[in-house]
């Protein structure tokens, strides 16, 4: 399986308290890229995991397991969040896409 797509983990900074402004500001976000294998899944499928068929369900295969913390994923500079990951190995993420 070649490994030729990316995507990037984000992680939103805290918002913090910041004295010579006088006033709360964001965090910065963290994005991690690491190497993936993307394909969507069937309909047939779709249905048996999630008990819907009007979804598009992004399937992303990474070669180790990624265990950190993130707020969401982003393909293509396309927002994506994570519907499920599976529990036997966990490099493969179910991702549905946010509509701007």
């Amino acid at each position: 399986m070649r490994f030729s797509d990316r995507i990037a983990f984000v992680n939103e900074g805290e918002p913090y308290y910041d004295p010579v402004k006088g006033e709360y500001v964001e965090g910065e976000p963290t994005t991690d890229i690491k190497p993936c294998k993307l394909s969507t899944m069937g309909v047939d499928r779709t249905n048996e995991l999630f008990g819907q068929i009007d979804r598009v369900v992004t399937i992303a295969r990474l070669q180790h397991p990624y265990n950190k913390e993130f707020d969401y994923v982003l393909i293509k500079e396309q927002k994506y969040n994570v519907k499920r990951q599976s529990d036997y190995r966990k490099g493969v993420f179910y991702l549905e896409g946010v509509s701007s």
